[in-house]
């Protein structure tokens, strides 16, 4: 379908790559770099995943049983992991299709052991898990037991970190885990995983760890120590210029009023493509220079302009994971969410090198 309104997330695929490179090179040692591709790549698309698994990423992880089955269009020999526990209706469909299910607790263990064949991961809960797993030794070594003795096939063992920014937290989750899992082979479980996107350039790789888990580092979200790439930017146009006086009324109920005489720039994008209305007060780019937002309506934004801006200007209204960092703050989110919150209104555009600024 040909596309009319300016509208676009550009994803740098180049870019994508190298980062990949960079993180290879930067944490070695690993024998598998887990792509973890959930939100459909954090709101980058699922085309994407071709480029990830190219660029060296042998195992992906989704959250979702129908964003497992949706890689298997891209991906369809590479392993897939899904990291919440999956509902038991679905296990035997995703035994059929070679996807490998989290367990966290004794009943989803239960439910696992009954779909022969069934790839599984024990979800090990250094204390702050969300599924609520044991936390003791023996609670996991009968999950462990359990799915060890079944006609179910264990994969993998991971730990999930909550606050990697906080030292002795992290530590003590690394300490449970050590401690669950003493007296099992590691060796012999075919990946196991303490290692994700803010671990790793926090901490020393553990031995025991032949896999690490990378997700906001790819897509170079939250790490400045790499100097990894941006690789995506979201844009639109300016679709025209309003004159407005002092006082005057604009948008539903008057969500705007003019302090001065002045201009807003109409914007085609609205919080039907997820810009959500919190983003009213942050700043866009046009000609490398900051611009408010001072309305969002479901289809259209308004910002505060100058007598430079003119319809047809390119709006960078994302720019790169700083201008993340600071949207994220302003928004009171996290920095994935901007991205991940754009719907399918706004079209992907996979292209190698992101367009200039201006």
């Amino acid at each position: 379908m040909e596309q009319y309104r300016p509208t676009t997330l550009y994803v740098d695929v180049d870019a994508v790559r190298r980062n990949l490179g960079v993180i290879k090179r930067a944490y070695p040692g690993y024998e598998h770099m887990v792509g973890v591709i959930k939100a459909d790549c954090y709101g980058l698309g699922m085309p994407l995943v071709r480029t990830l698994v190219d660029a060296g990423c042998d195992y992906l992880c989704v959250s979702l049983p129908e964003e497992a089955l949706a890689v298997r269009r891209y991906a369809p020999d590479v392993p897939v992991l899904i990291f919440v526990p999956a509902p038991e209706k679905s296990l035997p469909a995703l035994q059929e299709m070679d996807i490998a299910v989290t367990v966290a607790t004794l009943d989803q263990a239960r439910r696992a052991v009954r779909v022969p064949g069934l790839k599984v991961f024990l979800r090990a809960n250094g204390g702050h898990d969300l599924f609520g797993g044991p936390t003791t030794k023996s609670g996991f070594t009968e999950l462990y037991r359990l799915i060890h003795n079944s006609p179910a096939q264990l994969e993998g063992i991971y730990l999930h970190n909550y606050h990697p920014e906080d030292e002795a937290e992290t530590l003590a989750e690394y300490n449970a885990f050590e401690e669950m899992t003493a007296g099992i082979d590691l060796t012999q479980i075919p990946v196991v995983s303490a290692s994700n996107s803010l671990t790793l350039p926090r901490y020393p790789r553990k031995p025991y760890s032949n896999a690490c888990r990378i997700g906001n580092l790819i897509y170079g979200i939250e790490n400045d120590s790499l100097g990894l790439e941006t690789c995506f930017q979201l844009r639109t146009e300016v679709a025209q210029v309003v004159n407005l006086r002092q006082g005057d009324r604009i948008g539903y109920a008057s969500s705007y009023t003019a302090d001065t005489d002045g201009r807003v720039a109409v914007l085609p994008i609205g919080y039907g493509d997820g810009l959500a209305k919190a983003n009213v007060g942050r700043d866009v780019f046009i000609h490398d220079r900051r611009y408010p937002i001072v309305a969002v309506t479901m289809d259209v934004t308004l910002i505060a302009v100058d007598q430079t801006v003119l319809s047809g200007d390119t709006v960078v209204v994302i720019r790169d994971p700083r201008h993340l960092d600071e949207i994220a703050a302003h928004t009171h989110g996290v920095a994935e969410e901007p991205v991940c919150l754009l719907t399918s209104r706004v079209p992907r555009r996979y292209v190698r090198g992101l367009p200039m600024y201006s």
